[in-house]
């Protein structure tokens, strides 16, 4: 639990520090990208190249191996979304949620190929029902998170109507119940009933999953309620960036 609360502190802190250093974030996301893929490899890889880590701290390798930073990303651009509209810190946060989201992206595709025996055995029917429901769970968020990160790309959207990117982009919210369900695959007791979910080994890490994104629902929720009897336009309702930090698509 302790390795999830810091890995929320730390995409906390990076996405102050991008908000604030916004316009550089944006010419140079590609080296973004690149430094955050070469990040990961370097805790996914040392097994198979034969290296010792320098930092070989478990709450460390943990939030790279097993997704947990990019997890706190993600929570990190779903809340941005629940933000009153006329906030400063929205706008900024707004302003770079596109990067936010390839970099959970990119450390979620490496714990994806980190775990990739799992798939052999799930498809061979070695795995517990928790693990069967995680790696089914894994395998939708992917299906999920491709479009979803390739759309995140100024590039692509520009090039996009933007009808279809912001309908494209909904399915955020049921890739962030993916998210969930993967953890509670992966986390919860089921061998007793429902009191028993939250009473494994890592019942805090679920509990605390459980809270971070049942509250994010709950929130999301009401602010849309909220924007509908404001009478929001739908489209101002759907998760996105600001319009006018996006090049204009060509017609």
């Amino acid at each position: 639990m302790q390795t999830i609360v810091y890995a929320v502190i730390l995409a906390l802190i990076l996405a102050a520090i991008m908000a604030l250093a916004y316009k550089p974030v944006r010419k140079y996301r590609v080296v973004i990208y690149v430094i955050t893929a070469i990040v990961e490899a370097y805790f996914i890889l040392p097994n198979a190249l034969g290296y010792e880590l320098i930092v070989d701290q478990r709450a460390v390798t943990s939030m790279f191996t097993m997704g947990i930073f990019a997890e706190a990303l993600f929570a990190v651009v779903a809340y941005t979304g629940c933000l009153p509209s006329k906030w400063k810190v929205t706008h900024r946060l707004k302003s770079i949620r596109a990067e936010l989201s390839v970099m959970g992206c990119i450390i979620s595709i490496g714990e994806v190929l980190y775990f990739a025996p799992q798939f052999i055995s799930f498809f061979n029917g070695e795995l517990s029902v928790g693990r069967e429901i995680a790696t089914i769970a894994t395998i939708i968020l992917v299906v999920l998170m491709i479009p979803l990160m390739l759309t995140s790309f100024y590039c692509v959207r520009a090039n996009m109507n933007p009808k279809s990117w912001k309908k494209l982009q909904s399915t955020a919210y049921l890739f962030y119940f993916g998210l969930w369900l993967h953890i509670f695959g992966l986390y919860a007791s089921l061998n007793g009933g429902l009191a028993d979910l939250f009473t494994g080994k890592h019942g805090e890490a679920l509990i605390c999953y459980t809270v971070l994104w049942g509250v994010y629902f709950i929130v999301r929720f009401i602010k849309l309620a909220i924007d509908r009897h404001n009478k929001v336009p739908a489209n101002d309702q759907i998760i996105q960036d600001d319009d006018d930090l996006v090049p204009a698509r060509e017609e």
